[in-house]
């Protein structure tokens, strides 16, 4: 009787160990779903969906950091023709050629003057997804293709005196505030 009751133990405790493994793998798997959940709402992009963004962690990409260092790229720093803007007050491209940097959600600079004539947009995408390019205003809508990260693409516009409209309508970057005021003015600062 003795041996009935230990081979019941056994079987008990066998099945203990079998449940005890399942609910780790469980554990394991569900954790798993949720990171690469959590990571696909960082990573991809999901129109209409509102939400923050911000640099990917130096782990995610496999950028080694380096300590106390800030990063600024070129397309970010005012051009060699541009006057560096206060705020409230428009970039100054006197040259014909505009530098404007493409990011997740904004145009920088967002506020620009130019002269009249031909003017050459150097579109640099410097954001995680594909963007386009757009402006419209007195005599003018012109569109290019969208252009993929990293890429830098250069759009040539004859323009007029007036106020123009430069936004990314793709998808629904526009909307989400990837827009800039275009002044074209024979007047411009310090001219």
């Amino acid at each position: 009787m003795a041996g009935a009751f230990v081979t019941q133990g056994e079987r008990e405790t066998t099945l203990l160990k079998r449940t005890a493994a399942t609910a780790c793998v469980a554990t394991v798997l569900l954790g798993t779903l949720v990171l690469m959940a959590w990571m696909l709402a960082r990573v991809a992009e999901h129109p209409g969906v509102p939400r923050e963004i911000s640099e990917l962690p130096s782990w995610f990409t496999g950028a080694v950091p380096v300590p106390g260092a800030r990063q600024r790229s070129p397309a970010s720093a005012p051009a060699a023709g541009a006057a560096a803007p206060a705020e409230g007050d428009y970039t100054d491209f006197a040259n014909g050629q505009v530098e404007i940097a493409l990011k997740e959600y904004e145009f920088v600079p967002r506020r620009i003057r130019t002269r009249p004539g031909t003017v050459t947009f150097v579109l640099r995408n410097e954001g995680r997804f594909a963007h386009d390019f757009h402006v419209e205003g007195p005599g003018v809508d012109t569109h290019a293709d969208k252009f993929s990260p990293g890429r830098t693409i250069r759009v040539q516009v004859t323009m007029q005196e007036g106020e123009y409209k430069v936004s990314c309508p793709l998808s629904n970057h526009d909307e989400r505030g990837m827009h800039a005021a275009l002044v074209v003015s024979s007047k411009l600062a310090g001219g």
